[in-house]
């Protein structure tokens, strides 16, 4: 009973002093009775991809404290870049209104509108050397406000990853024709041998569409196999054509490339016309259940 008693007492303790250390500035703030204006997340990631093009992104604040539900002047929130930001203004963004005017008719939120600007802006590609190195710029911003005595900036930095993305060649929409092949629910599958029949896999030949999405300058996310509605997968196209295949860990099997029956099947891309090939499997009850892909770009 006492090596609970004291367990208890150092859970107790440890909990209070998490909760001192939680929010320190908001807290001594609020404690003065003042009310803070702060970013709705601290931390975000903006990401675009490098074309030439400019993307715009709103990056909510809010007046948040005690007697927020008193509050009836406007209150002006102004922006302003710290030193310790990488990111340049002008080249890497542009703050569209670096004052907000927040209301009670509102109830004190507000959009800070930030743009990115992508031309001359292109990280290296994936697979290159220049590209473990690469760093993003980084954008931090303080807030100041006025208007009411009782709201005050909180003290609490935003920090804004500029998520430059590399043109990704192999993003878009594709036709898709799948053999999938099961071993115990009917039609033709590789085990058979001398028997097997390519043309008659379980389910037929399955013909769909699927969009590649871009993550990075070389990989691409996508639906899964025969479950696109429920289950993820990412693509990778490497600098020699190869092909890297990720699926999401939803997926409880671990799916493996290639075909068990065929080693001579490798999943690539043909730089000719375009197609990426990807031959992949996974074990499950009564053997592999094998999966022949093939994505032809429609645009």
């Amino acid at each position: 009973m006492r090596k609970l008693k004291y367990l208890f007492m150092v859970i107790i303790t440890l909990v209070m002093v998490t909760s001192c250390f939680e929010d320190d500035t908001t807290l001594d703030l609020n404690d003065d009775g003042l009310n803070v204006v702060t970013f709705e997340r601290i931390a975000s990631s903006l990401t675009a991809e490098a074309n030439g093009e400019e993307y715009d992104f709103d990056v909510k604040v809010r007046i948040s404290g005690p007697t927020v539900m008193d509050l009836t002047n406007d209150v002006t929130v102004t922006f302003t870049a710290t030193d310790a930001s990488t990111a340049v203004d002008g080249e890497h963004y542009r703050i569209n209104n670096p004052t907000v005017t927040l209301t009670a008719d509102n109830n004190y939120l507000g959009l800070l509108s930030i743009t990115l600007i992508t031309e001359g802006n292109s990280p290296p590609m994936d697979g290159t050397p220049e590209y473990e190195k690469y760093i993003a710029p980084e954008l931090y911003l303080e807030i100041s406000a006025t208007g009411d005595d009782k709201v005050t900036g909180s003290g609490k930095i935003g920090e804004f990853t500029l998520n430059f993305t590399a043109p990704n060649p192999y993003k878009g929409v594709y036709d898709t024709e799948m053999r999938y092949y099961h071993p115990t629910a009917g039609g033709s599958h590789p085990s058979l041998g001398a028997a097997f029949d390519p043309d008659d896999p379980y389910g037929g030949i399955r013909n769909s569409q699927k969009e590649l999405v871009a993550v990075t300058g070389r990989k691409c996310e996508t639906g899964f196999a025969v479950w696109p509605e429920t289950d993820l997968c990412w693509i990778t196209v490497n600098p020699d054509n190869s092909v890297e295949f990720e699926v999401a860990d939803t997926w409880t099997y671990e799916v493996k490339l290639g075909d068990p029956f065929n080693p001579e099947l490798v999943s690539h891309f043909d730089p000719d016309t375009r197609q990426i090939f990807l031959y992949y499997h996974y074990e499950g009850s009564g053997g592999a259940r094998i999966f022949h892909e093939v994505f032809t770009p429609t645009f």
